[in-house]
């Protein structure tokens, strides 16, 4: 019985072993640690992208992250919550808008700010970003617009 005891006992000081040793790499929550992470999106010609999301993909973890690009082309990561960033590693990175296509007479859809739908997909955007822990973790990233040829007068991007 003595025995017995000592092997149960064994068992649980393994798995107590194994316990903490799991929430050293998460932290308390049980969660993967992020990092804070924001940036900036702009056209090739350096002008802003002022609508769309963000999105990473972590190539090591199961976990994405994405913020909402704001207008002046600035965006904030969140993975768990608000603002918390994303994890260490490479990611793989998308950026997605929704552009509304009416089915009107005589109406002619605008490209101005519209970026080329390849960076909408993650097998076809070529985008990716490091996250590193010891880091202010602030990047640009840049997207062609859509290739369309603009009438006289009209600009590029706003």
């Amino acid at each position: 019985m003595t025995e017995n005891r000592r092997t149960t006992g064994g068992w649980r000081q393994l798995s107590g072993l194994l316990v903490l040793l799991c929430l050293a790499g998460t932290g308390c929550s049980g969660r993967l640690a992020t990092y804070p992470v924001q940036g900036q999106v702009q056209f090739l010609d350096g002008a802003p992208v002022r609508v769309g999301t963000i999105e990473l993909k972590s190539l090591d973890h199961a976990v994405q992250a994405r913020g909402e690009i704001q207008e002046d082309g600035s965006f904030t990561l969140s993975t768990f919550s608000d603002g918390d960033g994303a994890v260490a590693g490479k990611h793989a990175c998308v950026v997605v808008q929704f552009v509304m296509a009416e089915e009107i007479a005589s109406h002619r859809p605008s490209q101005l700010g519209v970026i080329d739908r390849r960076y909408n997909s993650y097998s076809t955007s070529g985008l990716s970003i490091e996250v590193l822990p010891q880091s202010s973790n602030r990047v640009v990233i840049e997207v062609a617009g859509v290739l369309k040829k603009q009438p006289e007068g009209e600009h590029k991007h706003p």
